[in-house]
């Protein structure tokens, strides 16, 4: 998707309003629009990216840190039993997020979120399976460039055309939490 025709683009560069609770550099922080809970905050990644396996490996440990950080202030300012951090390509069926967001969901008593699957039967034959099919991509990842952005196998390996290097400035990954 073309960032100009992203809606969490247009949101990170101002041309959209939104409740704007942080924001640096390279992320924002809102308030969901239409909110599992009271306090529901969309995290964004300023810079285009259609999934956080695309981002760098030094913005997406920043991008966690400052994540984990805003969910700490939700804790502190809200108090709900607890923040749920939720990554998903599919929110509903049929509604695919077209930006790599991070939500960060209050949890109360009373809300009404709810993660329902129906558990799956699976044979020890199917565990190993798949045990060693992920053990395998493990071992395919640890010799790759991490550092580089990565494409899942099911995601368009094409790049665009007009594409323009950048310089990109080293960010410093603190050791700590987020300090705003």
């Amino acid at each position: 998707m073309e960032e100009e025709k992203c809606i969490f683009c247009m949101i990170a560069s101002k041309k959209v309003p939104a409740k704007e609770i942080y924001e640096d550099p390279m992320i924002m922080g809102v308030l969901d629009i239409n909110p599992a809970s009271k306090g529901h905050v969309i995290m964004i990644p300023k810079k285009h990216y259609n999934n956080i396996y695309e981002m760098p490996q030094e913005e997406f440990l920043q991008y966690m840190s400052v994540a984990r950080a805003v969910g700490y202030a939700i804790l502190l300012s809200l108090a709900p039993n607890n923040v749920e951090m939720l990554y998903t390509k599919e929110l509903t069926k049929g509604s695919v997020t077209p930006h790599a967001l991070i939500h960060l969901i209050p949890r109360y008593n009373d809300d009404t979120v709810n993660h329902v699957w129906q558990p799956q039967k699976m044979e020890e034959n199917d565990f190993t399976a798949v045990e060693n099919a992920i053990k395998s991509a493990i071992e395919k990842v640890k010799s790759t460039d991490v550092q580089k952005p990565v494409k899942p196998a099911n995601e368009e390996q094409k790049k665009p055309e007009n594409v323009v290097k950048e310089n990109k400035p080293q960010i410093n990954i603190p050791r700590k939490v987020v300090v705003f």
